[in-house]
């Protein structure tokens, strides 16, 4: 079970806005700059976890429910 695009495309707005609040401009990154920094831990139930330079930045976590799977995202906030 892996995330369809538009499940995709939603990580990808929380990451970048999750980088924003850090205060990284996100225009400014190079893709060298993403490869060394960002970092993505994919737990046994297909989970993910998503790390800024070592700190916990979004988590992804697969809901099975009789109607197909729901992602329920987590960013730092919500963990507070």
């Amino acid at each position: 079970m892996k995330p369809n695009a538009r499940v995709a495309q939603r990580i990808e707005e929380l990451l970048r806005e999750q980088l924003e609040e850090l205060g990284v401009n996100i225009k400014k990154l190079t893709p060298d700059e993403i490869s060394a920094n960002m970092k993505c831990h994919i737990g046994p139930d297909n989970s993910l976890s998503y790390f800024w330079k070592n700190r916990a930045i979004l988590d992804v976590v697969p809901e099975t429910t009789e109607n197909g799977t729901n992602w329920r995202m987590f960013t730092k906030e919500d963990t507070i």
